[in-house]
């Protein structure tokens, strides 16, 4: 039985695995919009708007893996903006942090 899955069928891992099973996994679109910027700096030395970046980036996803970017665009939305209310509610009762 693994540590990380305690479920009999599973066998145990090796060295390798327990290793790499603590990295922190990047996802296409983490990996694609950290190449576009890069691009976008290197060959546009005097900025780029927010449009350029997106459209750089979902150009350049491929189309398997633009369903599950969408699903991470949003749920990173969605978590900006419970932490954007919670944060304005805090300030809104005095609480300056």
């Amino acid at each position: 039985m693994s540590d990380l899955h305690p479920e009999p069928e599973h066998a145990p891992l090796d060295e390798f695995d327990r290793i790499t099973s603590q990295v922190r996994r990047v996802s296409p679109l983490e990996t694609t919009l950290r190449w576009a910027e890069e691009h976008l700096t290197a060959t546009r030395p005097d900025g780029y708007t927010l449009d350029d970046l997106a459209l750089t980036v979902w150009n350049r996803l491929p189309d398997a893996e633009k369903p599950q970017a969408l699903t991470e665009l949003f749920s990173t939305y969605w978590e900006f903006m419970a932490d954007d209310s919670a944060v304005w509610s805090r300030y809104g009762a005095g609480d300056m942090r």
